[in-house]
């Protein structure tokens, strides 16, 4: 029998279906339930090596196999990630399972290393029944060999590339080893590849993508890295079967690409951990086949990992770009990937964001404004300002909240809404919140040394969610103002309700330990997050503050009830209150006759710097004095 024909075991074929599946380069086989062999095609039967006379109605393992040499692995040797022989998957497949990790290592002639994956899959009848099961070998990558120790010529000095090989570590034309698709290395040549095409290509512009996959951490931290691996070789294996679906207005589909594979073919890759990236061979591409394309890896990710016992759901988000003569590098295509994959991210997961130039000019904006703030903390630009607190009774001030403000160089002083929330995101909030609490305690003992201890009770300072969540330094920082002899109790931290609620576990151990040296909380913006008697009922607060919003709607009905209730849920829990955003003598008089103790607001003063902050508590502290 030829080894050209297809091997059936009832049904005989036509030549041209037999020419069509020979052609095929996928290696392609057949089983029924008795996982026999009821078909193959040659590019199995070359994998293999075997003789297609004898093959219809065998199982694998009974099949003989050519001779090779003593460093190739035989693909009868086939085990999956967790040393499942190749029978045991086949049985897998056949109760309905589809397995992807069956991996075969062979060397071939010319001292390159093939990898190749089998895929098991249930083959199912007109019914819908398993009556058998199909396998497909897809070719990963190849690589050259490692020089071995028993070469009579050590060639590490005249290649770089073996010497690297030869110490365990991944050369740049080698597979990913995880995964066996192709390596940042690839993904890079292939984008340089690109950019250096004659100009009618050139122009036309090829279609890259990014992917990334959400919290893998968590999968590693929940299911342990092995699981974690195993879903990573699943996202490849997918990546790969949906390039090769995809339709292209030939009708025909196109195959993956391999390190060095001609332009024409597409290329999946892992860049990192949990992101690949992905070129489309397809000519003209088009920003809607691009999207299109994006939402089905999408797709494609979504569909839960099946692993042992366990389902994991994923999800992902995409970047892409299709190049334009304006990219002169491959790390100008990065950048844009990179961007569009930020932008797809703050949209939430499974989402794709295109690239457009106004993405990369805002996030150079955003690293030109994040290295000023970075320079800003070293050389002392930013300064504190006070507003005072007030007892709504007697007028008298009790306290203050510091405001950070950023005193620039050429633009003078820039409001807190204009880079707080770059300092929250790029995590420097950190840093430069540790240096408000010392310039607080600072602040603090030199208005002791000009006008006493009475003038002033205490001053409130802002603590991010980032600050909370991550206490290892906020901590260390009170602890060294704790034992310097500063009272801690004349320090008040004031964190939203929402990120109080964020972590409940690491809110619950923070603030017991602020309690232990002596803190007090307080509940910023009370009553605008869901759930703000659950946070006074969990945690222990000094303080609450009622946000500015509600204090403007003490003239409604509606919003004087609302600030009556929540004056009653702190008054159940033994907290003092602030309203925030006093601005008019009525709003004083409806909370200081609903019983709120504290006032803060522009009806009382300004923010302002230390020096007329003292002055102006000092003031209110001889015309009190005076009142008495």
């Amino acid at each position: 029998m030829s080894m050209s024909l297809p091997i059936e075991a009832q049904t005989p074929t036509s030549d041209w279906i037999a020419r069509f599946i020979d052609d095929i380069p996928t290696g392609v086989a057949v089983f029924d339930r008795e996982l026999r062999y009821v078909a193959a095609n040659a590019p199995w039967l070359n994998v293999f090596g075997l003789a297609p006379v004898s093959l219809a109605g065998l199982r694998h393992h009974e099949l003989g196999h050519r001779e090779r040499r003593p460093d190739e692995r035989s693909a009868f040797e086939c085990e999956h990630a967790d040393g499942e022989p190749f029978a045991e998957l086949q049985g897998r497949a056949l109760s309905g399972e589809i397995v992807n990790e069956c991996e075969i290592l062979q060397a071939g002639e010319c001292g390159g290393v093939y990898r190749r994956i089998v895929s098991f899959r249930p083959r199912r009848g007109r019914d819908g029944a398993i009556v058998g099961v199909m396998a497909a070998l897809h070719e990963i990558a190849a690589a050259p060999v490692a020089t071995t120790a028993a070469d009579p010529v050590d060639h590490r000095d005249d290649d770089p590339a073996q010497g690297i090989q030869a110490q365990g570590i991944q050369a740049p034309d080698e597979p990913d080893r995880l995964t066996g698709i192709a390596g940042r290395d690839a993904f890079l040549a292939r984008v340089r590849t690109a950019l250096h095409l004659p100009a009618p290509p050139r122009q036309q512009g090829t279609a890259m993508f990014l992917l990334d996959i959400d919290d893998f951490k968590g999968i590693n931290d929940l299911y342990g890295t092995r699981t974690g691996d195993r879903v990573l070789k699943t996202i490849a294996s997918r990546l790969l079967t949906g390039i090769r679906a995809r339709p292209t207005p030939s009708g025909r589909s196109e195959r993956p690409e391999r390190p060095g594979a001609p332009l024409g073919a597409d290329l999946v890759a892992r860049l990192g951990a949990d992101e690949f990236g992905i070129i489309l061979g397809t000519a003209s591409p088009t920003p809607e086949g691009a999207e299109a394309f994006a939402q089905r890896l999408l797709q494609l990710v979504a569909t839960p990992v099946v692993v042992g016992d366990q389902r994991i759901r994923l999800t992902a988000n995409v970047g892409h770009i299709i190049t334009s003569p304006a990219h002169c590098s491959e790390d100008e295509v990065l950048r844009d990937l990179n961007v569009a994959l930020q932008e797809a991210k703050a949209r939430g997961p499974n989402s794709a964001k295109a690239w457009e130039q106004a993405l990369t000019t805002s996030v150079s904006r955003r690293l030109a404004m994040l290295d000023e703030l970075r320079r800003a903390l070293e050389e002392g630009e930013f300064v504190l300002h006070y507003q005072p607190i007030v007892s709504l009774t007697d007028q008298h001030v009790v306290g203050a909240e510091a405001l950070l403000r950023w005193n620039h160089p050429s633009e003078g002083l820039i409001a807190p809404n204009d880079f707080l929330p770059l300092l929250e995101e790029s995590g420097l909030i950190v840093p430069v919140g540790c240096w408000v609490i010392r310039e607080v305690v600072r602040q603090m003992q030199v208005w002791q040394m000009l006008y006493g201890r009475d003038m002033l009770g205490w001053v409130s300072i802002n603590v991010s969610a980032r600050q909370f969540n991550d206490p290892s330094l906020l901590l260390a920082t009170l602890s060294e103002i704790n034992d310097s002899g500063f009272p801690l109790d004349r320090l008040k931290l004031e964190i939203t309700e929402s990120a109080v609620m964020r972590n409940p576990d690491i809110t619950r151990a923070v603030l017991g330990e602020l309690q232990e040296i002596g803190i007090r909380v307080a509940l910023d913006d009370f009553g605008t997050g869901y759930s703000s008697l659950g946070a006074l009922r969990h945690y222990s607060v000094d303080t609450i503050k009622i946000d500015r919003d509600f204090t403007k709607r003490l003239d409604t009905d509606d919003g004087r009830e609302l600030v009556l209730a929540l004056l009653k849920i702190a008054g159940i829990y033994g907290a003092s209150v602030v309203a925030e955003g006093v601005e008019t003598v009525a709003q004083q008089q409806i909370l200081e006759g609903a019983g709120c103790d504290f006032g803060q607001g522009y009806l009382f003063a300004k923010p302002m710097d230390g020096s007329y902050f003292g002055a102006y508590a000092l003031t209110h502290l001889v015309d009190g004095a005076a009142a008495r």
